[in-house]
């Protein structure tokens, strides 16, 4: 009985499932970073509770928060260090795009969203060199970490632009497509019409996640924004931010075939 039930969860779709993404590298990467945000999410929310209360808290309570603190630290650290190197990959990238053909604006912002991420990864991997590691001594590490939110907002600014940019072009590419379906109706043309048919679904496809991807960009925006000073958002609207765009990572990777 013990032995039929063990062997059923194994060939279950959830282990599946649960084996392919965490086979990935990126899918442990967005389990990590879901635990940091939300972590993160937790702490604020306990500490502004606390805050507002006015009397001294219980210890139970602070040792929550300094767990909370911890594990956010723990997932922070263990991204950085899966990553670490990941520079080559993006300069790599960078290189390919500045030599990219097609649309002028595209691949502009397309080479800056890898330079961003190069110069993110780059400063990312000294700073975990210095602190985690020890490996590298660094006079002002803070400035490191500033450099590596700089190259981070730089990529997702061109990301987002990016986005907004084909969302554009994919909405005008959708008003012809209604345009050149209502002459073929007229013309009795049923080919060409279900051809149309096929473009319009493809269209609308690629739109719904250029939309998704519009919202994932601006979400993480806010955190290098904050980071940088750029704007007040307080640590409740960064966690958040970082949260849902965890979660949206984590269905990406689930849902790709």
């Amino acid at each position: 009985m013990l032995m039929s039930i063990v062997a059923a969860a194994a060939n279950s779709s959830a282990t599946a499932t649960y084996m392919k993404y965490a086979s990935q590298l990126s899918g442990r990467d967005k389990a990590c970073r879901f635990t940091q945000y939300l972590a993160r999410l937790l702490a604020y929310l306990v500490s502004r509770r606390i805050s507002l209360q006015g009397t001294k808290p219980a210890a139970s309570v602070l040792d929550w928060v300094s767990t909370l603190a911890k594990t956010q630290s723990a997932m922070s650290t263990t991204r950085k260090i899966l990553r670490s190197g990941k520079f080559i990959d993006f300069f790599h990238l960078f290189i390919r795009s500045l030599s990219q053909g097609g649309d002028e604006v595209e691949r502009l912002l397309n080479s800056g969203h890898k330079l961003g991420m190069f110069v993110f990864m780059l400063a990312d991997t000294v700073g975990i060199l210095h602190s985690a590691l020890g490996l590298v001594r660094l006079r002002d590490p803070q400035k490191v970490t500033r450099v590596a939110m700089r190259g981070w907002w730089l990529a997702l600014v061109c990301q987002l632009l990016a986005g907004v940019y084909q969302l554009r072009a994919l909405v005008i590419r959708e008003a012809d497509l209604c345009r050149v379906r209502r002459h073929l109706e007229k013309d009795a043309d049923a080919m060409a019409d279900r051809e149309c048919v096929v473009e319009e679904r493809q269209v609308t496809a690629k739109k719904r996640a250029a939309v998704r991807q519009v919202v994932a960009s601006a979400l993480d925006l806010a955190i290098p924004t904050a980071g940088l000073g750029l704007l007040g958002l307080n640590e409740g609207v960064v966690a958040l931010a970082g949260t849902i765009t965890s979660l949206m990572g984590m269905q990406d990777i689930l849902c790709a075939k």
